[in-house]
């Protein structure tokens, strides 16, 4: 037997050991251990790896610690979205605790590049370990508790040493959602003894597991976009310290074993210096030890990018720091069959522990190589800067203030400098305005995360990818932007971002009230008013407007808010409308006449009623969790609209007359019987709108429920002779990885209200896509036929979706089908194209093309 194996078999009986056992199988040479310190064990009163610790019990653990060792302190930096707290647990010497301030502003230091090496002084290696970012990979969180507790509670001089030249800060539970619904998943189905075949309950969560947060978010996809309440307050911290060292402890297959950075150099970044990627070579030298003394099974090199800064081992290396992606086999469960044997929860909580340590004790040792790492990588991020061709970059719409409020928050989230718009200026033929756009010069400091936003992926050596390809934030926004090649004239640095400017201008309305519909708040807007039972209208065609501040041009989709046929009235309806104005950020302008200066009047025919809108979203097993969280995400926390969340069996079975839409995210519907489909069918002739994506989307025409036509499929495999060892690399090759392509999107049809011109970027995800549909009218966004690629696309991709329609609306009777190729709302920052499902929801009795009078 090998020693691996034995090691696997070895540590099945840790499940009933006592604590004392424990402590020599996950510190094999610990040494001496302060007694007044409380073990995981003691604490929790059951042995580490013998059940899953709920986060509620991880929180008082950490705290149990800061209660009796001044070398740690717990804070409490936010809480998820089902209430739990985050934390940030501080570990270092009593001595560096008390001048922790004074040391964490010399250490910052090291991110200004006019400051030099030495006013860094002594301060501390900065080294941050990541626990459960994906809550169903759940030994990295029991690893946490073990981890904290040997370098708060060994006496041993080494452990001293550590922490007086070292800060280690523990994120315990990056997602604490997730991770208490696998905890209660593999608790509820333990069996005693415990159960290793890997049909059992115990190893096979149900929809949607417990990877990603209450919203179905992958927050380790989360780093740049920002879009979740459990990344926010983790990024404000990370902006506190700028660590040198950053780990993120991951779980994959059980059949796998152990894998550390450094990553394949094809899928490395040209934006970085190479010096980064090679620090990870130097780091993993300490890894290999750790886990070589165990005798553990592992690998390095060989998949997982690093390229881009939407993950946490990547954002630190955008940093200075040297960030490292660790994953164990998972046993999903206390015990499970594996290629390697029996994988039990104790040994892959003892490796996770081993590589933490084997981390701090890595960084101490380089301490002053990773301190000049981080002061270089500042320094040259300007001199790269300055050999850019664009010099500054410019973004936002006077008629879209909540998107353009958005954009600039996230930028000073990420502490890049953003300057008020001083002059008028026109960049690539887009006009930019004084008080309504703002400048972002790219020579600065954080030059490589502006890249990231504004720019186009860089070109690297290689085609295979783990992830998306493409990852830039400004043209999934949908808001306007350039990049100048020469100075554009700034004032004062924004620090903070400026109030909402919401209200009704005007006073009381005689006629009508109305906002626009290209302001991103203006759906929050029309939904409150909505469920207050205010009755709204939508115009179909532009107009122009008297209003107390001048005249005032209004989009297609602006709503209008009649005086007449309310149940409110005069200053009543003021009030609400006023209320709603401000709590969303809109403006609303009071009008006193129905006659406009240009375009349609308010009484015109092409001012249409509007329905409230009840939604339906599918979500259960078989369906993708991200994209369906996506929808509710946005419905939940940017409308403020409460959706009802249906079992994909429940189709059949309930009244689906009270929805007026229903959404099919991507997934597999073959569970879905003949009954639901022919249920569906007569929603949809009475009038219902369904919206479908992605897989979804290829069903509901397999099924009749669209007269569509699918795109071009993906071509058989070439039946050529191929090397054997190629196969994984040709497969990456093949497959779409997430792109941004160019589109053109016809902002006349309802589903493109609101949308401020007809080029639009949107997100390749998948190989379906779709035919332009025979009704002329009815292909609202199609692909370029010479696309623009944000990414990486085969050539034979690209010819495949070059001219394909990308959202289609097809008329079904008095409803319609409306088929979106990817996710719209994708990773819930795709802002441009979510407006599209959102005008889908508003107006989904107003899609199908005008019958001809008889």
């Amino acid at each position: 037997m090998s020693r691996p194996i034995a090691w696997l078999l070895g540590s099945l009986w840790l499940l009933a050991a006592p604590a004392f056992a424990q402590s020599a199988y996950f510190f094999p040479k610990a040494g001496d251990f302060d007694p007044a310190i409380p073990t995981p064990q003691q604490f929790l009163g059951y042995e580490i790896g013998s059940r899953y610790t709920r986060h509620d019990q991880l929180v008082a653990y950490f705290d149990e610690l800061a209660k009796h060792s001044d070398k740690i302190k717990v804070e409490r930096i936010g809480s998820s979205y089902e209430g739990r707290p985050l934390l940030i647990a501080t570990v270092t010497s009593a001595q560096n605790q008390q001048q922790l301030e004074t040391l964490r502003r010399q250490h910052v230091t090291l991110a200004d590049p006019a400051q030099p090496l030495s006013a860094a002084g002594n301060s501390p290696v900065v080294v941050w370990l990541g626990y459960s970012v994906h809550g169903n990979e759940t030994s990295s969180g029991e690893a946490a508790l073990l981890t904290a507790y040997y370098l708060v509670a060994s006496r041993s001089a080494e452990t001293a040493q550590w922490l007086d030249r070292a800060v280690v800060l523990f994120d315990p539970a990056q997602n604490p959602d997730g991770r208490d619904r696998a905890a209660s998943w593999h608790n509820a189905y333990a069996s005693s003894p415990a159960s290793s075949d890997p049909a059992d309950k115990e190893h096979v969560e149900p929809f949607p597991q417990g990877r990603t947060n209450h919203y179905f978010t992958d927050l380790n996809r989360d780093w740049l976009a920002l879009t979740q309440q459990d990344t926010r307050p983790k990024i404000a911290y990370f902006h506190q310290w700028y660590p040198n060292v950053q780990i993120d402890f991951h779980e994959m297959g059980k059949d796998s074993t152990y894998y550390f950075e450094p990553s394949p150099a094809s899928m490395h970044s040209p934006l970085l210096p190479a010096s980064s990627y090679e620090w990870n070579k130097t780091l993993a030298k300490y890894h290999a030890q750790s886990l070589d003394a165990l005798g553990s099974l592992y690998y390095t090199g060989e998949n997982f990018d690093n390229f881009s800064p939407v993950y946490g081992s990547t954002y630190p290396d955008f940093h200075g720091a040297v960030g490292v992606t660790v994953e164990q086999a998972s046993s999903r469960g206390r015990v499970q069959e594996s290629v390697n044997g029996l994988l039990t929860f104790p040994f892959t909580i003892r490796n996770q522990v081993a590589t933490g340590l084997g981390t701090v004790r890595g960084a101490v040792t380089e301490r002053d190589g990773l301190l000049k790492l981080q002061k270089e990588f500042f320094q040259s991020a300007l001199k790269q800067a300055n050999q850019q061709p664009v010099k500054a970059f410019v973004f936002g719409d006077a008629n879209d203030p909540g998107l353009t409020r958005r954009l600039l928050d996230l930028l000073l989230l990420h502490r890049i400098t953003v300057q008020a718009l001083t002059a008028s200026v026109t960049v690539d033929g887009q006009r930019f305005e004084p008080g309504s756009a703002y400048v972002v010069p790219t020579a600065q400091p954080q030059f490589r995360l502006v890249h990231s936003i504004f720019a186009e992926t860089p070109p690297i050596k290689g085609d295979v990818f783990y992830g998306s390809t493409s990852y830039a934030i400004a043209p999934a926004y949908g808001l306007a932007f350039a990049g100048s090649r020469s100075r554009v004239d700034a004032g004062e640095r924004i620090n903070a971002l400026p109030a909402e400017r919401g209200g009704v201008s005007g006073g009381q309305a005689g006629y009508a009230y109305v906002f626009d519909w290209r302001d991103y708040n203006a759906s929050r807007a029309l939904y409150a008013l909505q469920a207050k039972g205010v009755v709204t209208r939508a115009a179909f065609q532009p107009f122009t407007a008297a209003t107390a501040g001048g005249e005032q041009a209004f989009a297609r989709g602006s709503v209008v808010i009649p005086v007449a046929g309310q149940t409110l009235a005069g200053d009543a309806l003021l009030a609400v409308v006023d209320e709603v104005a401000r709590s969303s950020g809109v403006q609303v302008h009071a009008l006193a006449s129905g006659q406009s200066r240009s375009g349609i009047d308010l009484g015109s025919d092409s001012v249409k009623a509007l329905r409230k809108p009840a939604v339906a979203l599918v979500m259960g097993e078989g369906v993708s969790a991200t994209e369906i969280g996506s929808a509710w995400f946005l419905l939940d926390q940017q409308v403020q609209l409460p959706a009802s969340k249906l079992d994909p069996a429940q189709l059949g079975k309930v009244n689906l007359d009270r929805y007026t839409t229903i959404v099919l995210s991507g997934g597999t519907y073959g569970g879905v019987d003949a009954a639901a489909v022919a249920a569906l069918k007569r929603w949809i002739n009475a009038g219902g709108s369904l919206v479908t994506y992605g897989s979804a989307s290829k069903w509901a025409i397999e099924q009749k429920l669209s007269d569509e036509v699918l795109g071009a499929e993906e071509k058989e495999p070439d039946s050529a002779r191929r090397a054997f060892g190629d196969q994984r690399d040709i497969a990456a090759i093949e497959r779409v990885s997430g792109n941004i392509l160019s589109a053109d999107v016809d902002t006349s049809h309802p589903v493109g209200f609101g949308l401020p011109r007809n080029q639009l970027a949107v997100n390749k995800e998948n190989g379906i896509s779709f035919k332009p549909s025979r009704n002329a009218f009815s292909t609202v966004v199609r692909i370029d036929e010479a696309p623009r690629v944000n990414g990486y696309l085969s050539e034979s991709n690209r010819t495949r979706v070059a001219g394909a329609a990308w959202l289609l609306v097809s008329p079904q009777g008095q409803g319609n089908v409306v088929l979106f190729a990817d996710d719209p709302a994708h990773r819930k920052y795709w802002h441009g194209t979510e407006r599209l499902l959102l005008n889908a929801v508003f107006f989904g009795n107003l899609l199908n093309p005008t019958k001809p009078r008889g």
